[in-house]
């Protein structure tokens, strides 16, 4: 086993994502009903959780990579994965449930209608419209979560010394969402948050680590990933024009090339390259190293301050939203996360 190349200017690209769902989901119709335009450029920060996906596809593939010939292969990844996902999203999962109960925001719960969030199947119940309740953002930590359970295997099953057979089955990939997109929305099916219409982005993700393995990335320029950036956000715009059908077929292959050129540039390009000295500027690191906190806790702060905070105007609600959502997340960081990160030196 090698050691693994970190990038801290990914951790910069993770609280971009965070604070461009932040924009999203607080900028929504209800606060922008006089301003259409706006809602559409706020509703680009959704967008985050498909730079999520493939950074996410591209920083697990890698790890995997390196450690398929090790012996406690699969303990190992297990073990790490559940000490950084777990604590975090049960203990958020029961403030969600039931701070609203004892702070009289809601008057009631139906216990039963909660289990898919236990189970990471909330994805599930919201495209086959299984009867649930929980917060709504949590769908993309189930298919992240269900990425963490079926890569490993596919990696040590395509395990070979050049990796292409793990590179045609993320290829392979690509195909079967667009394919399955094509045929559950034709069916009137809500593809937006379903695993294997989105596992796409990840599988991206998947092919940049598999080049990186194999050393083509760094034979790369840095002008290859501007082209492909450039490509997509026309591709992106071009997908804005179509009728929903299209564009709900079209868009997450748009804004996963976008964001697997976005990576490739910021991997291949030299640190002292301006984005990259942004990316790993103090504050920007902050930001990306509680990001899982900031996705997690955003939704929660919106709902306590729009029942016991009085508006002082939109963008000091949004800045009020995002002072106490960085607080939030930096206590459950340091309070809760840290304590189990510390045990991942038993899962070496």
């Amino acid at each position: 086993m090698d050691k693994l190349k970190y990038f801290k200017n990914l951790d910069g690209l993770r609280a971009l994502a965070a604070l461009g769902v932040l924009i999203a989901h607080f900028f929504d119709d209800e606060r922008l009903l006089h301003l259409p335009s706006l809602v559409k450029i706020a509703q680009i920060g959704n967008s985050g959780v498909s730079l999520f996906f493939v950074l996410s596809g591209f920083v697990i593939t890698r790890i995997l990579l390196n450690t398929v010939n090790e012996k406690r292969y699969f303990i190992n990844f297990y073990g790490r994965r559940t000490l950084r996902i777990f604590p975090l999203y049960y203990f958020s999962l029961l403030c969600y449930n039931f701070a609203p109960l004892l702070l009289n925001i809601v008057t009631s719960i139906d216990v039963s209608k909660q289990w898919y969030h236990y189970l990471y199947l909330q994805n599930f119940a919201r495209t086959f419209l299984w009867d649930h309740e929980g917060p709504g953002h949590f769908w993309s930590l189930a298919v992240e979560e269900h990425f963490y359970l079926i890569w490993p295997g596919l990696v040590f099953l395509a395990n070979t010394k050049n990796k292409n057979r793990l590179l045609f089955f993320s290829v392979l990939i690509l195909f079967i969402a667009f394919i399955l997109r094509y045929i559950m929305l034709s069916d009137g099916y809500n593809i937006n948050v379903f695993t294997f219409t989105r596992i796409d982005q990840l599988a991206l993700g998947c092919i940049l680590a598999i080049l990186e393995n194999k050393g083509i990335l760094d034979k790369m320029k840095p002008k290859v990933f501007l082209f492909i950036m450039a490509i997509s956000v026309v591709f992106v715009a071009f997908s804005s024009k179509l009728g929903m059908f299209y564009l709900d077929l079209v868009k997450y292959n748009a804004y996963g090339f976008l964001y697997f050129g976005l990576i490739g540039y910021c991997i291949v390009s030299k640190p002292n390259v301006l984005f990259n000295r942004f990316l790993t500027f103090a504050p920007v690191q902050f930001l990306g190293k509680i990001s899982y906190g900031l996705y997690i806790w955003h939704v929660l702060v919106m709902l306590l301050l729009e029942h016991y905070v009085k508006s002082f105007g939109m963008m000091i609600d949004f800045s009020v939203m995002v002072v106490f959502t960085i607080i939030l997340s930096s206590l459950s960081y340091y309070l809760l996360e840290s304590k189990f990160l510390l045990l991942k030196k038993y899962f070496k």
